[in-house]
This record gives C-alpha cells, sequence and structure tokens, in this order.
C-alpha cells in the first residue's frame, strides 16, 4: 500500500473542516447589526510548588480564554472559544507537566492547530523555560428546528457527571490536565430530540485524527423519567470497541443516590495474545451523596475498575494494553473509594477536599481547596495537593499508584467578565 497516497480525510474532511471555520470567522466580520453578539474572557492564573522523593519544581501557568456567540438567525447561532497558555517551568526537562498536550494525549479531533507556538524544549534541559501554547477549544453551528437540536462542529460531549464515570467514554486524556474548569472540545456531530416533557434521546458521532474510522466514536443515548429516578442509557462505539452503559440517578429526602456503569467489549483484532487477558470488562461505580444543611454538602462513591489490577507491580504493564489505549481509563488499581466534602464557611468562603483511595495497595491523593469569592467576577483559591503510599525504588515498578506522585501547593486566581 503506497503510505503517500492522499487519504479521505486529506482530500475531504481537512479542507472541509477548514472551510466551516473560515465561515465561523467571516461570520465574526460580516454578522449584521441586527444580531445578537455576545463575549466574554477569562483569565486563570496558577502559580505552583511541587515536591516528591525525587524531583521538586516551580511552575507559572496561566490561561486566557475568548468566548464569542453569534445568533444569526431565530433558529441558529455559532460559537468560537479559543485560548492561550502562556507558561514558566524552572526546568525545560520538566516541561511536559505544564504543556496542555504530550506524548499521552488522546482527543477526539479531525485535525488542530499547531498547539506549541514557541519552541519546544530538549528534555536534558536543566535551564528555567516559558512557553505560549494555544487551544481552538469550540468551534460549533448549532440550529433549533421544534423540538429538535443540531450541533455540528468542535463542542463538549461529556456523560455520567460522576467522580468516575465509566460511561464517560469519549473523555479527552492528558489534554488540559492544568486546566478543566471547562470540558476540551472534541470534533463531533449531535442531534438532540425532545419527545415529551421528561424523555430526550440524543445520537452523535465523533471523529478521530484525519477522520480515519479506527479513531472514530458514535454513541446513542436516552434521557428519561421513571417516577423519581433519572434514568440514562447509552450505546456507544469508540475505535471499533463497544459499550453498553447505564446512568442512574434518584434522592429519598435529602439523601441522593446514583450510579454509572458500563460494560466495555473489546475488539476482536485488539485481543491480547495472552489467553488470560479479558476482552469484557463491567466497571461501575455506586455514590451516595447527603445535604446535610445549607452548609455541608459530602459524597461518598466507590469505583470498580476491572480493566486494573490488584498488584503494583503489574501496574505498568497492564496499563499498556490496548484498553488503556483507547478507552479513558487512567486509574491503575480494580477499587477505590472517593469521599469528597464541600462547606459554605460564609457567603463568600467556602472550603473542599476530595480523596482517591486505591484500596488494594493502600495509597491515596487528598486534594483540600480554600476558595474567597474577592467579588462577582473574581476568585482566588489555595489548595494543597497529598500523596501517600510506598515509593518506588525502580521507575520501571510501582510499589503504589500514589506513593510517587509529589505533593503540591497551587495558588490560583480566576477573573471572568
Amino acid at each position: 500500500m503506497n503510505s503517500n497516497k492522499p487519504s479521505f480525510a486529506n482530500n475531504i474532511v481537512n479542507p472541509a473542516l477548514r472551510i466551516f471555520l473560515q465561515l465561523l470567522l467571516y461570520g465574526l466580520v460580516l454578522v449584521p447589526q441586527t444580531s445578537a453578539l455576545e463575549y466574554s474572557l477569562s483569565t486563570k492564573s496558577l502559580i505552583a510548588a511541587q515536591k516528591s522523593s525525587q524531583i521538586t519544581s516551580n511552575f507559572f501557568f496561566n490561561r486566557i480564554r475568548a468566548q464569542t456567540e453569534f445568533e444569526f438567525s431565530e433558529n441558529c447561532i455559532t460559537e468560537l472559544d479559543y485560548e492561550l497558555f502562556p507558561s514558566w517551568i524552572d526546568s525545560a526537562m520538566l516541561s511536559s507537566n505544564i504543556t496542555i498536550k504530550n506524548s499521552n494525549s488522546r482527543i477526539y479531533r479531525i485535525a488542530d492547530l499547531n498547539h506549541s507556538l514557541t519552541k519546544i524544549p530538549d528534555s536534558s534541559d536543566s535551564a528555567e523555560h516559558w512557553q505560549l501554547e494555544q487551544n481552538l477549544d469550540r468551534a460549533l453551528l448549532r440550529c433549533q428546528s421544534g423540538n429538535w437540536e443540531y450541533i455540528l462542529g468542535r463542542q463538549a460531549v461529556t456523560f455520567g457527571g460522576m467522580s468516575v464515570s465509566p460511561t464517560d467514554v469519549f473523555a479527552p486524556v492528558s489534554f488540559k490536565a492544568l486546566d478543566q474548569e471547562f470540558r476540551p472540545g472534541v470534533d463531533a456531530l449531535r442531534i438532540i430530540g425532545g419527545l415529551g416533557e421528561t424523555t430526550e434521546i440524543e445520537a452523535g458521532i465523533l471523529t478521530g485524527k484525519n477522520a480515519d474510522s479506527a479513531k472514530n466514536g458514535a454513541y446513542l443515548r436516552s434521557h428519561f423519567l421513571l417516577g423519581t429516578t433519572d434514568l440514562t442509557p447509552l450505546l456507544a462505539g469508540f475505535q471499533k470497541n463497544k459499550l453498553l452503559g447505564l446512568t442512574l440517578q434518584t434522592e429519598y429526602g435529602q439523601l441522593g443516590f446514583v450510579f454509572d456503569g458500563a460494560v466495555i467489549i473489546q475488539r476482536k483484532s485488539a485481543q491480547q495474545t495472552s489467553a488470560e487477558m479479558p476482552d469484557k470488562w463491567t466497571a461501575w461505580t455506586l455514590g451516595l451523596n447527603l445535604q446535610w444543611n445549607e452548609n455541608l454538602f459530602t459524597m461518598l462513591d466507590f469505583h470498580h475498575n476491572p480493566m486494573g489490577t490488584t498488584k503494583p507491580s503489574e501496574y505498568l504493564t497492564n496499563a499498556a494494553s490496548v484498553i488503556y489505549q483507547e478507552y479513558p481509563q487512567s486509574l491503575l488499581g480494580q477499587d477505590y473509594l472517593l469521599p469528597s466534602l464541600v462547606y459554605q464557611l460564609s457567603p463568600l468562603w467556602s472550603l473542599s477536599s476530595s480523596v482517591i483511595s486505591n484500596i488494594n495497595d493502600g495509597s491515596f491523593i487528598n486534594t483540600s481547596q480554600l476558595e474567597w469569592s474577592i467579588t462577582e467576577d473574581s476568585l482566588l483559591s489555595g489548595s494543597f495537593i497529598l500523596a501517600s503510599g510506598k515509593q518506588s525504588a525502580l521507575s520501571a515498578e510501582k510499589q503504589s499508584e500514589f506513593g510517587d506522585s509529589p505533593n503540591s501547593f497551587q495558588l490560583v486566581f480566576n477573573h471572568y467578565r
């Protein structure tokens, strides 16, 4: 097969994407005065210090996000969101810790901007390093026709909504790790229809790099109420694998109950050579939440990850399996307890804390944050991230999942206008 032969994506998809983006940009300039125009700007600045048994680092990370929305008619609008990420780290060899995209990143996009606007440093360079990155996070057209909505372009696609959601099959991996305020956009066509006051159906197609069929995804899901229970069944295909999922939410007084589970069926061509390696898994998360009073809200989730292993010595080899490269799973163990709380100290101050605890090896990572609402448009927060667990003597073999994670302190300032 001639590898130089132009692909369908190069001939059709990439030019089509460029034309679509050009039409959106022309709309910014040519939109009539009578059309509705809305724009907003948000910024985030993060100062952090990290320390582990092997490495100590300091960095300064920033995000500038411009959001623009145009209403061309009563039924159609476009949205264009663009981000810049200027950042600094005290050692260039660690720059991958602050980049928005690295060698492990995975996201459903046909084509993309060149994220790095500055020179990529050498992996052995220990000097301090400034860098500038960019991200086109939204570029979409949304149209309404009766009870049906059509969304084409770069947009957020999310399922589940729990601390760990097995049904969130199209979640980006290792993308904008330091900035999860806005869900990274993926390239998709979605159709959403209302079939009644409490019933909705949705179908979508997501495209991977160059619209390669082996990297694409599709789904069909419904959302309806059964008494006081909220049900969302899901059928999805991703990179030729299959997923059958269900999200369930209900309440009993102040106590909420949430379940998110999925059966993942791996494509036959991806089966491992070992006969012991399964090709089907049932992952699930069970959660309870309680609103104790107007100030205190708590959650307790239990997550089961059958794709993981209970033996720390097998973490890295198991994570190299095909399903870990195609399904958005980053946890290495099998069983996890995830408690969290939010306490409103006053109208302007709030305290939150969450833990991810690996029950199999006893390691955990805790994030605690104090937030101050300075004004209606500005927030200042400080957080500690503390890890605990057995540390590894050799980098090629882990003794626990979180034992080698660095402890860190982060100071974050957010502003919106």
